[in-house]
């Protein structure tokens, strides 16, 4: 049994498919652009290449969504993004500018950063997860992705090998409690197995907890700070 990481999904407002046509199909395009990506699947929005097994998706959200509103509300999760140079993303709202590395807003709100790297395009580098003990998150997505490896080990944060890397950094901020709106993830995961039964006691058995299950394919999760993710 393996779990790897498939699709990175951002909340988008919406609530018919006509409201959320409007609310993820902009945000879809704009990371397209981005990363020289293309929309993929139409029914649910996802956009991917040929170069990399990582998709990013647009979920469906209520149709009163409010932005993620960086650095305040609750703990999020962003992508760090390498770029040959530092060009504001056409869309984009600068948040921050801290030199070496750069702090943006999406068309509705998610922060991501951009970091200037030799690269010939830009490319996403690694899942950043905020969280009040990086070296405790970090222990259990060790586990349950199987990635020992860790890049960056320091009490305010960590980074665990592997493509993409996923980085843990601190965060004082109240964690996500999904479905409540007045607290929500914002952005996650779906977790991609050939084995989903043993991937859901896996997950289990190194902390997560159980927030929904329905049907055969859709299951909730949360791990130890409260992000929610999908096996």
């Amino acid at each position: 049994m393996s779990l790897m990481i498939r699709n990175v999904v951002f909340a988008c407002p919406g609530n018919t498919p006509e409201s959320y046509d409007r609310g993820a199909r902009p945000v879809a395009d704009f990371y397209a652009e981005l990363l020289g990506m293309e929309i993929v699947r139409e029914d649910w929005i996802i956009v991917g290449s040929e170069a990399s097994d990582l998709y990013l998706a647009f979920g469906d959200g209520p149709i009163d969504y409010q932005p993620p509103g960086w650095p305040d509300g609750a703990q999020q999760m962003h992508l760090d993004i390498a770029v040959p140079s530092f060009v504001a993303p056409p869309g984009a709202r600068l948040l921050r500018d801290n030199g070496e590395w750069q702090v943006y807003a999406d068309p509705i709100g998610h922060p991501f950063c951009l970091y200037s790297e030799p690269t010939e395009r830009a490319e996403i580098r690694r899942i950043v997860l905020d969280c009040p003990d990086p070296r405790a998150l970090a222990a259990f997505y060790s586990a349950l992705l199987d990635r020992p490896a860790r890049l960056l080990d320091t009490p305010s944060r960590v980074v665990l090998a592997g493509t993409p890397e996923l980085a843990f950094q601190r965060s004082a901020a109240p964690a996500p409690r999904w479905p409540d709106p007045a607290y929500p993830q914002q952005v996650h995961l779906d977790l991609l197995t050939a084995d989903v039964p043993a991937a859901r006691a896996h997950a289990l058995s190194v902390g997560a907890e159980a927030l929904q299950t329905s049907g055969e394919y859709h299951h909730v999760y949360a791990d130890p700070a409260g992000h929610p993710f999908c096996i």
